[in-house]
């Protein structure tokens, strides 16, 4: 007897301990099967493995492989391969950090149908997309710059400077005129007097008799 009520009334059908006791079992029913099933080895999870690829003598202990963001990070092992893990089938922006070397953006997509397949390509928006086999073997693109590099000194830059082609211009006519016989040139330097004061003479001959009140004749 429990409050009263004896275990075939509690259990009837009317019964409110009845329906309570049904909804528990299912809840708890319901709480196993959701727990087995995200703790099930079956789930869609998948990883992303590769190689860091260096220079002789460079190891990569500075290096750090990040997805989306920083949303998944991994390490890659004193060989350079590493594996990130706990990944759900989609696409992920992944990202090679290090303080000695540049690596392009790639690019990975995770395919939810054909059961975890890898697909990379490079994801640089200044060159074209390149398809990368997996794993994944990545390569640096050069050392990393931490100070701007000055362009050595070209001399054929002078002549894209006007002031710089007059200079050499005025110095190659005072070159040249030392090759040349004083005597020629002091013809050339008289026949260009002569020829210029001749034009001032010219012109002042015939403004003057333009001037001249007689030279103008009137019809009757």
């Amino acid at each position: 007897v429990v409050g009263g009520q004896t275990l075939s009334q509690l259990l009837s059908p009317s019964s409110s301990f009845r329906t309570s006791y049904i909804q528990m079992v299912l809840g708890s029913l319901l709480t196993l099967a959701l727990l087995s099933w995200t703790a099930s080895p079956n789930a869609d999870v998948y990883s992303i493995k590769g190689t860091i690829l260096l220079p002789r003598n460079s190891k990569p202990n500075n290096v750090r492989l990040t997805l989306n963001g920083g949303k998944y990070v991994g390490i890659p092992q004193s060989n350079g391969k590493f594996i990130i893990s706990g990944l759900s089938p989609g696409t992920y922006y992944m990202e090679i950090q290090s303080t000695d070397y540049e690596f392009s953006p790639v690019r990975v997509d995770i395919s939810g149908r054909d059961k975890g397949k890898v697909r990379a390509m490079t994801a640089d928006p200044m060159k074209r997309k390149e398809r990368i086999q997996y794993p994944l073997s990545l390569r640096p693109i050069g050392k990393t710059q931490y100070f701007e590099v000055h362009k050595a000194f070209n001399p054929l830059n002078l002549l894209k400077n006007p002031m710089a082609l007059m200079m050499g211009a005025m110095m190659l006519v005072m070159l040249l005129t030392r090759f040349i016989d004083p005597e020629e040139l002091k013809k050339m330097q008289a026949a260009a007097q002569q020829e210029a004061n001749g034009r001032g003479a010219g012109g002042g001959r015939v403004n003057h008799a333009a001037a001249r009140p007689g030279n103008v004749r009137t019809s009757s």
